[in-house]
């Protein structure tokens, strides 16, 4: 059984890559690399734009929604994780928590 799954692992790492389904996906890491200096989405669109690249700021906020940074890097010096690097047992906790008019136990 462990050889059949590693044969369809390896089937599925030989199979190409889609094509992009934003043409933002291109420029990940540049979008990456402006949220974790915070930088908000507006500043961001201005930065695309002063680089050729015509994006509206909804498109970038759904984007960003849709990829938030990635939780594997570590925060540089200075940085705290993004909002997103809580686990979603403690948003809910903290959601329950804020919304409610009883105390959790």
């Amino acid at each position: 059984m462990m050889h059949e799954l590693e044969a369809i692992l390896e089937e599925a790492r030989r199979i190409a890559p889609a094509p992009p389904r934003s043409k933002l996906d291109d420029y990940a890491e540049i979008l990456w690399e402006l949220r974790r200096k915070r930088k908000r989405v507006r500043s961001i669109v201005d930065f695309l734009q002063q680089h050729g690249l015509l994006v509206g700021k909804s498109t970038v906020a759904r984007w960003l929604k849709a990829h938030p940074v990635p939780q594997t890097e570590a925060p540089r010096a200075g940085q705290s994780l993004p909002r997103s690097a809580a686990s979603r047992e403690d948003r809910d906790r903290a959601h329950r928590f804020f919304n409610s008019n009883t105390e959790e136990p």
